[in-house]
């Protein structure tokens, strides 16, 4: 009867835990259903919602009574025209602030540099570190955001990435410790779709280590999780250093201001919660899994008082075509010797040679180190070295470059200095054309060619000094142009360094009338030497018609051009008598007479 009894016991407490496991199963069934649903109605939505003054972004979450719901996230207080629910879904409005790229306008680490530290493009304040990375060919980078290593697309492949950032005293090149090798450009459009601000910097394993420092999480693990809302993360960044928070959105869409005054809209984003998770400078943080995994799950970029932005980790990585680096070292490579090179080399004075350092380490590896080694010159009075190795020549004679780094001297390059030859000396000057024909008031350009006692020759057209024999039959500028004057002949030269050119010869001959002027009236009152002449021409209105005595020799001055009559006038009291006509002489080349008639 016991037995009975305990088999039935045992029977209620088995369908008991069943029905226990069963709606376990389905509550986290539906749950996922129900993120699915949500995910769906936010998508439709989001573009709607976005256009909406002062809403800065959407996302899946978790509203106040721990249901999936639509985040919407604002400016400020009281945005009007954001619906309670969406298809039936919640809708939750959380007041987030403007969003910002989290750039800040805090010091040098040794190399191997950690991750989490300051770093940034010359041209920038300062980011973070987020981690280092490989690609299938061994090659390693340092992994930050666009707008910390690219300047929001404006930098250059190939150039410095410094640790510190500049806003830290990091100064290019010295500080460098890497360059920009690959970036995901940002879209400022308002309808894109930007899902990373990421950037890869080529470096080496003894100038980016793979741990942050000893107050961070230490080394990530390179294998990455998904995102999830009620995840527990933690990131270390240059400003706020090691900070735990928890998603609370995924598959976010927002719009991101940056430094510029530009904006971007990311989607496929996560939402990470305090509001003091981040701050200014932290844009490149690597965020990993609050546990002894250490899974990384975003790259930090962006944020406002209230909450964190982060891309997917995953959809960075997949970018670049890398993973992240979580090999561990004990202590790095020792520095063993520096081979500087060219071994020798001329130059004149004046003029640059590079010099390049490489460093050999006592595990087999080798590093540039032109850019960290100290330079110098043997004989600063023959040739000086900066920073980078860049010789310059200073006078003639013989130096010794060397560099040295870590108390590790290098090799000794020599550099000669040479004086530069003498410049050649001008023996002649040939000037073209050797003659030419143009009309009054055109021009012709002329050209002097040096040769000089080497065997060179030089256009001399714009230093020579040009002449012409008779300037009032054609004048020549400092450039060689001739304007003709007058109908005539003259001889055209050029000198330079006391030697004369040969002479080019350039007649001008009368030009060649564009229009026909008709003197209509010519008057001359006597008793007060009123003079009173009309005309037409047919290049009216741009012909300018001058007024002249019968010899030519007397300018009375200009006409004036009637519009409404089209007809030149010219009337002027005082003049001297005329005598039997007058002559009109018109700028487009054509003339006129005509008989005065006194009174």
């Amino acid at each position: 009867m016991t037995r009975r009894i305990f088999c039935r016991i045992l029977l209620v407490v088995v369908a008991i835990l069943g029905l226990f496991v069963l709606s376990s199963v389905a509550a986290r069934g539906n749950r996922d259903t129900a993120f699915e649903r949500v995910k769906a109605v936010q998508e439709a939505h989001t573009n709607r919602l976005m256009a909406i003054k002062d809403v800065e972004g959407t996302a899946i979450g978790l509203d106040r009574n721990d249901q999936p719901a639509v985040k919407v996230f604002t400016a400020g207080p009281g945005v009007r025209g954001i619906p309670k629910t969406l298809d039936g879904v919640a809708v939750e409005v959380v007041v987030t602030g403007k969003i910002y790229a989290l750039a800040d306008p805090t010091a040098r680490y040794d190399r191997p540099v950690p991750t989490g530290v300051s770093t940034g493009h010359p041209d920038i304040t300062a980011g973070t570190i987020g981690c280092r990375v490989k690609d299938v060919d061994g090659n390693v980078y340092a992994l930050s955001n666009n707008h910390v290593y690219a300047n929001e697309n404006l930098a250059s492949i190939g150039d410095n990435v410094l640790q510190p950032g500049a806003y830290d005293g990091g100064v290019n090149p010295g500080d460098a410790i890497g360059t920009l090798a690959d970036f995901e450009p940002i879209v400022f459009k308002r309808r894109a779709r930007n899902e990373i601000d990421a950037a890869i910097a080529l470096t080496n394993t003894n100038l980016v280590g793979t741990a942050t420092p000893d107050d961070g999480y230490g080394v990530p693990n390179s294998e990455t999780v998904g995102a999830f809302v009620g995840q527990k993360v933690k990131k270390f960044g240059r400003t706020t250093g090691l900070t735990q928070g928890e998603i609370t959105g995924v598959n976010a869409t927002v719009t991101v201001g940056y430094g510029s005054g530009k904006t971007a809209r990311f989607v496929k984003q996560i939402i990470i919660e305090p509001g003091d998770y981040s701050a200014g400078g932290d844009s490149g943080s690597l965020i990993v899994t609050d546990d002894d995994n250490l899974n990384p799950v975003g790259l930090l970029f962006a944020g406002s008082s209230t909450l964190t932005v982060a891309n997917r980790i995953d959809l960075v990585l997949q970018r670049f075509g890398v993973t992240v680096d979580n090999t561990t070292a004990g202590e790095p490579p020792v520095l063993t010797t520096i081979e500087v090179s060219p071994i020798s080399a001329t130059i004149e004075e004046g003029q640059t040679q590079q010099f390049t350092a490489i460093g050999s380490f006592d595990d087999g590896s080798t590093a540039d180190l032109t850019s960290t080694a100290t330079w110098a010159s043997s004989n600063s009075a023959v040739a000086t070295v900066d920073a980078s190795g860049l010789a310059t020549g200073i006078a003639d004679g013989a130096t010794d470059i060397t560099a040295t780094q870590d108390g590790v001297n290098s090799n000794t390059a020599s550099l000669e200095v040479t004086a530069p030859p003498p410049p050649p000396t001008l023996t002649s000057i040939s000037v073209t054309p050797n003659s030419a024909t143009i009309e009054e008031g055109q021009t012709q350009q002329f050209t002097a060619t040096g040769s000089f006692d080497d065997g060179s020759t030089a256009d001399l057209a714009s230093t020579a000094t040009w002449a012409s024999s008779n300037t009032d039959v054609a004048t020549v500028d400092a450039s060689g142009l001739a304007t003709g004057i007058l109908a005539g002949t003259t001889s055209i030269t050029a000198t330079q360094d006391g030697i004369p050119s040969d002479a080019a010869a350039l007649d001008v001959t009368p030009a060649t009338a564009t229009d026909t002027v008709t003197i209509t009236k010519a008057e001359y009152k006597l008793r007060n030497g009123e003079l009173n002449v009309e005309a037409t021409s047919t290049g009216a209105p741009d012909a300018v018609l001058t007024v002249y005595d019968s010899t030519g020799a007397v300018n009375y001055g200009q006409m004036t051009y009637d519009a409404k009559k089209d007809k030149y006038k010219f009337k002027k009291r005082g003049v001297t008598d005329p005598g039997g006509f007058v002559m009109v002489i018109s700028s487009l080349g054509d003339s006129a007479t005509k008989t005065v008639k006194h009174k």
